[in-house]
């Protein structure tokens, strides 16, 4: 059997008006998944205010209006054995 569901799927930045649709799409997916209830829309909410957060790389996937999906990524730092430090992305 062969289905098929249109879509329309567009890529924009995360807007304010998001937030709270995007915090909910994670509480969602992450509920029970890990232990009991779930933390990670709490990540999300507090990591738009930290001065690791990249704002520009700060993503949402709609299909049609609806938000089906985000990306978001912060600064980190990797420290080698020498004391040498990386800077890297974390999505």
């Amino acid at each position: 059997m062969f289905y098929t569901n249109e879509m329309n799927i567009s890529i924009r930045q995360e807007e304010k008006k998001d937030f709270r649709t995007i915090e909910e799409l994670t509480r969602e997916a992450f509920w029970d998944l890990y232990k009991p209830g779930c933390d990670e829309h709490l990540v999300v909410h507090n990591m738009r205010n930290v001065p690791a957060f990249v704002k520009e790389l700060d993503f949402v996937v709609c299909d049609d209006d609806k938000i089906v999906g985000y990306i978001m990524y912060s600064k980190a730092k990797i420290i080698n054995d020498e004391n040498k430090e990386f800077e890297v992305l974390c999505m």
